[in-house]
């Protein structure tokens, strides 16, 4: 899948193409997660994260869900 990305955004990703799709992975699961479209526990099978690795991960970006 190949998606277009303003440039102001893409700006601010990592310009190392590995890193770059990682950090859009990971924001996208974000989303999904807080919008409620996935649980807790399908965004840290997707980004490959155990239960207690996905709890840290969510906590230093912010991300408090109930």
């Amino acid at each position: 899948m190949n998606v277009e990305i303003p440039e102001s955004i893409a700006q601010l990703l990592p310009r190392d193409p590995q890193s770059r799709t990682r950090s859009v992975l990971e924001g996208l699961v974000i989303g999904a997660c807080t919008a409620g479209v996935i649980s807790r526990g399908r965004a840290f099978e997707l980004l490959g994260l155990n239960h207690w690795t996905g709890e840290a991960f969510f906590r230093q970006r912010g991300v408090f869900l109930n």
